[in-house]
């Protein structure tokens, strides 16, 4: 099954804004300055990169009703594609793993349609979205961020400047977070978010969700997520509680390989 994903356009890249005045509890360190090189380091990797690549290992669990939790792992491919506006999203689910046992094809494609079923009810979205959005300069007004100085302790191995975000606007595209970013390449590290505006409908009830996505340095020297945890909480229409959490690790980031546009073509036959 193919598909395009891309969560934002220019459309809604101009209503998501930051605000302008945030604090600065460091002596000497400008954050407007900092925001401006975080930027700029950003838009100077998507720059060069055209496609990406990536070898997964996913895990997902549920603990449904205090029933115990039955563990999925899953050995993906996730494609991106780049254009000035949006970026496109593909995955390939190649083998799927229950208690440790391999499944046949049938069971993986069954089980992987549920999880992207799930996934799209809880909002637990993908890596086509930028996480990075209220730090652009030309989005001005439904973001407060407070700058809250390096870090006494190194995150994932490394010294990094601290900051905070908060949405103004309770909508599912924003979000709140704490931001990390390497003092001296000003690469994103770490970023912790849960949305402002969780899922509430007749047959399910999103109560928690808390993201974590972790970043690193690439052989050619770009960053790409490394780690993406979710976990969250929520409640079925039949009042049955339900908490899950899945993780997934990106490996082997495989650059400009000139990905043909007919790999993210929806297939409406299928």
């Amino acid at each position: 099954m193919k598909a395009v994903f891309g969560w934002m356009t220019v459309a809604v890249l101009m209503m998501l804004t930051i605000s302008a005045d945030a604090r600065q509890p460091a002596v000497g360190i400008d954050p407007k300055a900092l925001i401006e090189q975080i930027v700029s380091v950003a838009k100077r990797q998507r720059e060069q990169i055209k496609d990406v690549v990536f070898e997964t290992e996913f895990f997902s669990g549920e603990n449904d009703n205090n029933t115990s939790q039955v563990e999925s792992r899953f050995v993906k491919k996730v494609y991106l594609k780049f254009f000035d506006d949006t970026t496109w999203f593909h995955q390939e689910y190649l083998e799927y793993y229950k208690n440790g046992k391999l499944q046949s094809p049938e069971k993986r494609d069954k089980k992987a349609a549920e999880i992207i079923k799930k996934n799209h009810k809880r909002q637990a979205g993908d890596i086509s979205r930028s996480v990075l959005l209220p730090f652009y300069p030309e989005l001005k007004k439904n973001y407060d961020i407070t700058y809250d100085g390096v870090t006494e302790d190194k995150i994932d191995g490394y010294i990094c400047h601290k900051f905070t975000v908060h949405s103004k606007v309770e909508e599912q595209s924003y979000i709140n977070g704490d931001f990390f970013f390497e003092a001296e390449t000003f690469h994103l590290v770490r970023v912790d978010f849960t949305p402002t505006k969780l899922t509430q409908s007749l047959s399910y009830s999103l109560r928690t969700l808390d993201i974590s996505i972790r970043y690193d340095s690439s052989p050619d020297g770009f960053w790409f997520p490394r780690q993406i945890d979710i976990k969250g909480k929520g409640k079925t229409s039949f009042l049955f509680g339900v908490e899950f959490a899945t993780t997934e690790y990106l490996r082997n980031p495989k650059i400009n390989t000139n990905l043909s546009n007919e790999l993210f073509e929806v297939d409406y036959d299928k």
